[in-house]
């Protein structure tokens, strides 16, 4: 399988560590898949205006410098293109208002960040039957 046809993850988070460690724990359950990971929202928006393959899912935190993740996840979800593609926040706060916006802005899903490495692997766990291994099966790539 070339890096081309490699299904591919968007990791959108500006903690250096919060993005080191879901990698850590991605890779081990998702070898099949390539994870790139973004510093705030407007890399992200870059990276997908280029792309010719929209990502399988995109892990999105809310709280991040230049543009957050609820004002990425808004200009996405205008867009027709982006849809259907599958936006899950993955983020530090746990504020119901956040969780209200995220939802009224279509995410698809809301976690707040687990802080034990063994819950981050029943999470990362939990979206990859979820989100990847439900999705695959039903949209081969």
């Amino acid at each position: 399988m070339t890096l081309q046809s490699t299904p591919c993850v968007f990791l959108v988070d500006d903690d250096e560590d919060d993005r080191f460690l879901v990698q850590q724990v991605f890779k081990q359950y998702n070898p099949e898949f390539t994870l790139k990971s973004f510093f705030n929202g407007q890399e992200l928006l870059n990276a997908l205006a280029v792309t010719t393959r929209l990502p399988k899912l995109v892990l999105l935190d809310l709280n991040m410098p230049f543009m957050g993740g609820l004002e990425a996840l808004a200009f996405l979800r205008k867009d027709a293109k982006y849809d259907t593609m599958p936006i899950v926040i993955l983020t530090t706060s746990d504020n119901y208002a956040d969780k209200q916006r995220a939802t009224e802005l279509k995410a698809n899903d809301f976690f707040t960040k687990p802080g034990a490495i063994d819950e981050l692997n029943q999470l990362l766990l939990k979206l990859r039957h979820k989100w990847l291994i439900d999705q695959n099966t039903t949209n081969p790539v």
